[in-house]
């Protein structure tokens, strides 16, 4: 008799991580994502209405017309752009999927923070 052969069934190890939490988690992550990417698209663009009190010669930057159109389609791409990684990174279990993720969360907030600079300075 050998007993230098592995056993037929390995034992599972005791490292391996419950696949409902994880499942959970990453559901959880994915739908605050898409909230928030849904939120950056559809309430962004009200920041717009920031220009209602510019007159001729305002120099702000949401009294130019590229700055209004800056404040109205910013948000409404990072949105989507961001709901699209938001898919890929919860399809993808590699890294790149957490650079996705990753990217989904900053994308909407660098948005945010242009359209508010730019309506309110």
């Amino acid at each position: 008799m050998n007993n230098d052969q592995a056993p037929a069934d390995a034992p599972p190890r005791a490292t391996q991580r419950p696949v409902v939490a994880s499942a959970l988690g990453r559901f959880a992550v994915g739908l605050f994502l898409l909230a928030f990417a849904a939120v950056t698209a559809l309430f962004g663009p009200i920041l717009v209405m920031a220009s209602d009190n510019c007159f001729d010669g305002d120099a702000r930057p949401i009294c130019s017309l590229g700055g209004q159109q800056t404040v109205g389609t910013l948000p409404v791409a990072a949105g989507f752009v961001a709901g699209l990684l938001t898919f890929v990174g919860l399809s993808s279990r590699r890294s790149v999927g957490l650079v996705c993720l990753l990217a989904a969360v900053c994308l909407p907030a660098l948005a945010w923070l242009v359209s508010l600079g730019i309506a309110g300075a």
